[in-house]
């Protein structure tokens, strides 16, 4: 008799424990992936794909992987694999000019792995665009009181016009860059702007020229001063003359910031758009998530489709064996 009870309390253990385990290794995933989102749009191909994987029951080093794809079109992994240490960490995947070889929208998403069920990340879009602004047209100079300038111009009408920069200089041959850059104006395309600036020394006489940005970085040619012959920028020498000159985009922009441990990444891990970042889910389509909160514990799903024949099995095969040892 007391055998036979050991048995069954035997049996009712061990069912019990099949049930849990298959519980948790049927449903729960207990890692979370958090993405940073790059700078979007952006003119840049080689950017760095930051990402923090989470393992919040630390059960083996993960195995994380990088995928793409381009305008909506088939996805596809790029890189290696990439290995993290148990518990999770920080790694990025770099992009370059064979993946982002085109202008489009890109989809950036991650998959990790520790011998469990896949997670796979929200994915991050970016835009990449290398087409840049038309030149602005109209430009013109005039004495503005008895110290200043006032410049005018229009945009250009191809919609890709954000801003518009002025540099100056005192010689007719300058470079384009920071160290002449002296204002900038918020203006959109097709549309009349104007800068008013003081002179240095009210008794020389100064040469301007303005450049069109879009939100991707790229720069339009120059347009400035008759007077101005070369204006170089950071990728071209260019001659001006009747007061215009055409010239190539101007790479600018960065691509995010590096993050740092990865409790400090899910705290922090926002690119410089601000937009929130991709979270793991439990499929392999990637889905809008909020973000992960650095203490938070997975969500563990009971009563799915797939929990509920298993259970219902082994309470079964329970029941079974009770009334055989009755």
């Amino acid at each position: 008799m007391k055998a036979t009870q050991a048995i069954k309390a035997t049996i009712v253990t061990l069912a019990a424990l099949a049930l849990a385990g298959h519980v948790y290794a049927g449903v729960i995933s207990t890692m979370s992936i958090k993405i940073e989102q790059p700078k979007s749009p952006t003119n840049l191909n080689n950017l760095n794909i930051n990402f923090v994987v989470l393992d919040y029951a630390s059960k083996g080093a993960i195995t994380a992987t990088c995928s793409y794809n381009k305008d909506g079109g088939a996805v596809s992994q790029f890189g290696g694999d990439i290995a993290i240490d148990e518990g999770g960490g920080t790694a990025n995947c770099t992009t370059n000019s064979s993946i982002m070889n085109g202008d489009g929208t890109y989809k950036f998403i991650i998959s990790a792995t520790n011998g469990a069920p896949e997670t796979v990340s929200g994915d991050v879009t970016v835009v990449y665009n290398t087409s840049g602004p038309d030149t602005p047209t109209s430009y013109s100079k005039e004495d503005f009181e008895s110290c200043k300038y006032k410049i005018k111009f229009h945009t250009g009408d191809n919609g890709n016009t954000t801003k518009v920069e002025l540099y100056r200089s005192a010689n007719t041959t300058f470079d384009v860059n920071a160290g002449s850059l002296i204002a900038t104006q918020n203006i959109g395309p097709d549309t009349d702007g104007e800068f008013t600036t003081d002179k240095p020394d009210c008794s020389k006489t100064y040469y301007y020229v303005i450049r069109a940005f879009d939100s991707a970085g790229n720069g339009s040619g120059v347009r400035g001063d008759r007077e101005t012959h070369t204006v170089t920028t950071t990728t071209t020498t260019t001659t001006t003359t009747g007061g215009s000159a055409a010239a190539g985009a101007i790479p600018a922009g960065t691509g995010g910031n590096v993050l740092g441990t990865a409790q400090g990444a899910l705290e922090d891990a926002t690119g410089a758009s601000g937009a929130v970042l991709g979270e793991a889910s439990l499929s392999g389509t990637p889905t809008p998530t909020e973000a992960i909160s650095p203490t938070a514990t997975p969500k563990r799903t009971l009563f799915t489709g797939r929990n509920i024949g298993i259970g219902g099995g082994l309470v079964a095969i329970l029941l079974l064996l009770l009334f055989l040892f009755k």
